[in-house]
């Protein structure tokens, strides 16, 4: 099943029409703080235009990089979303309830990325990269190789994981090895590789093979072992444990796609009658939406699906690959079209969330040109 190329040309037309003067905003919409320029939401945004060879998204990830440097923090802290306002006064926050360190190792990616496509000088961002390693150097605490992370501290803002969660730790060891071949620091290299042994260790604790995917998160409360897509892509993406990532791209073909289903962001749900429902229902920061099947509670999110098509390609799972672009165009070319909306419900396919959003135009990106030479160079490891 071929997807419309309109819905392609359209996916680019937002991503054009959200890079501006200060960087790729979030959504034309302005539902809450959408209107701002979010680290991660951003640099994905750059990175598929950096796929795409287009001038007006890449510039637009460049300046978002040298705005979050600009705004960086006195200990290297890299702000998830800031706003340049008419009288040229920034609107900054690190985190509303938590910090949100995804933003410090997506900066890190980003530099990394844009320096392999050469639409950045890395050399202006040596100092700056310098800071965030430190910072989470000092995160990591302990010397163990991995950063303990709060509830609220990555994308998944209002779902309730914790502690050494995965998705974390794999972006900044992806990071660490960018930067460490830019920049020719060879301890950063080291350092990543430690991480990457690390994960094989503490997130496949099965001995006896019967393991189907990495565990999201542990703490000292606990093991959250549900299957997590972001993390798992990311593993396939960036080679970061190539082993682990490899057999969960293979579950993940078995579970989902050849069933023509597609992978919700975590699985399983948490309804009514879990244990940790209570937990979820008052966790939220504008209002509640992590209802069964929804939000980050088993919906699907297309910015993952199309990670998880280069991770697909990037391990020669072309078939699956195919499989997966099929069950996409069969849920999004529906009746009503489809606006960019930030997912879709996990049993009914319906969109939800606010509509042109960045992070579905970038997912809808990644997907068509997963397996391309341009992706195979720039992910290279």
């Amino acid at each position: 099943m071929t997807r419309p190329p309109a819905l392609d040309d359209e996916a680019v037309a937002l991503l054009r029409s959200l890079s501006g003067p200060h960087g790729i905003r979030a959504s034309l919409s302005l539902n809450a703080n959408y209107q701002a320029i979010f680290a991660r939401d951003a640099v994905m945004a750059g990175v598929a235009g950096l796929l795409l060879g287009d001038p007006v998204v890449s510039a637009g990830l460049v300046r978002t990089l040298e705005s979050l440097r600009s705004l960086q923090g006195a200990e290297g802290q890299i702000a998830s979303n800031y706003e340049l306002l008419p009288d040229t006064s920034a609107k900054v926050s690190f985190g509303t309830l938590a910090p949100r360190i995804d933003s410090a190792t997506w900066y890190l990616v980003g530099i990394g990325l844009a320096a392999r496509a050469k639409v950045l000088d890395a050399e202006h961002f040596r100092e700056s990269a310098a800071a965030v390693v430190r910072l989470l150097d000092g995160i990591e605490y302990n010397g163990r190789h991995l950063m303990y992370i709060p509830a609220g501290g990555n994308w998944a803002d209002e779902y309730i994981y914790d502690g050494y969660i995965l998705y974390d730790q794999v972006l900044r060891a992806w990071g660490l090895r960018l930067l460490g071949a830019e920049y020719g620091i060879a301890a950063w290299r080291e350092k990543s590789e430690a991480i990457g042994k690390t994960i094989e260790q503490q997130y496949w604790p099965d001995s006896e093979g019967m393991r189907e995917h990495p565990i999201a998160s542990y703490s000292p409360l606990g093991v959250r072992d549900i299957f997590d897509l972001a993390a798992s892509s990311l593993l396939g993406v960036s080679g970061i444990a190539p082993h682990i990532a490899n057999k969960t791209l293979g579950w993940i073909r078995t579970r989902y796609l050849d069933r023509s289903e597609l992978p919700p962001a975590f699985s399983p749900v948490i309804d009514e009658s879990h244990p940790d429902w209570p937990a979820l229902r008052r966790y939220h920061l504008h209002e509640f939406r992590n209802l069964p099947h929804e939000y980050h509670n088993g919906g699907i999110w297309p910015i993952w699906l199309g990670w998880l098509a280069l991770a697909l390609a990037q391990g020669g799972h072309d078939v699956a690959l195919g499989k997966l672009r099929d069950a996409v165009t069969a849920r999004i070319v529906r009746p009503g079209g489809f606006r960019f909306e930030e997912f879709l419900h996990g049993i009914s396919g319906a969109p939800g969330g606010t509509t042109d959003m960045a992070y579905s135009a970038t997912g809808l990106v990644l997907l068509k040109l997963a397996g391309t030479p341009e992706h195979r160079h720039l992910m290279a490891s």
